[in-house]
C-alpha cells in the first residue's frame, strides 16, 4: 500500500513539473471581422500588438460597391453584401493606421502597440549608506 501512494505522488510531482515549462508558441494571429454598412465601417477602431498577423474578415450590408484598403500594409479586400473575404498581413512595426474606401468616405484606424520590453534592472545605491537630506531644528545638531 505504501509503495502504491509513493508512486502516485512521484507520479504526481513529474506531471506537475511538466506544466511549468517553458513553452514556445508560433506567431499569434489575431481575427477581426469588419462589417460596412451604410453608415460607415463597425468597428472603426481596431487594436493589435506588434509582431500578430492579423486576418481581416469583410462584408458588406449594403448593395453598392465598397472596399477596405489597409494604408502601408498591402490590403486591399472587397466587400459585397452576403459574402465574406479575408486578407492577412503581419504587424511588424507600431502606428496608427488608416483604413478606408477610396469609393465612400468611410474610414477607421488601426493602433498597432510596441510590445512590452523588460528593462535591465538598474544598479540601485543602499539608502542608508548616504546622509538624508531634510531639515532639523537647531536644538538637535
Amino acid at each position: 500500500m505504501k509503495s502504491i501512494i509513493i508512486f502516485v505522488l512521484m507520479f504526481s510531482v513529474t506531471v506537475q513539473a511538466d506544466v511549468f515549462k517553458e513553452k514556445s508558441f508560433k506567431r499569434p494571429t489575431r481575427e477581426v471581422s469588419i462589417i460596412i454598412t451604410e453608415d460607415g465601417f463597425y468597428p472603426n477602431k481596431v487594436m493589435a500588438f506588434q509582431g500578430e498577423k492579423v486576418r481581416f474578415f469583410v462584408t458588406s450590408t449594403v448593395d453598392d460597391s465598397q472596399c477596405f484598403l489597409l494604408q502601408k500594409h498591402e490590403v486591399f479586400l472587397s466587400a459585397e453584401k452576403g459574402k465574406v473575404n479575408e486578407g492577412e498581413t503581419l504587424l511588424d512595426h507600431a502606428g496608427r493606421f488608416k483604413f478606408y474606401c477610396p469609393s465612400s468616405k468611410f474610414e477607421g484606424y488601426l493602433t498597432v502597440f510596441e510590445k512590452f520590453k523588460a528593462e535591465a534592472k538598474q544598479k540601485r545605491d543602499i539608502a542608508s549608506d548616504s546622509k538624508p537630506n531634510y531639515w532639523l531644528p537647531r536644538d538637535y545638531d
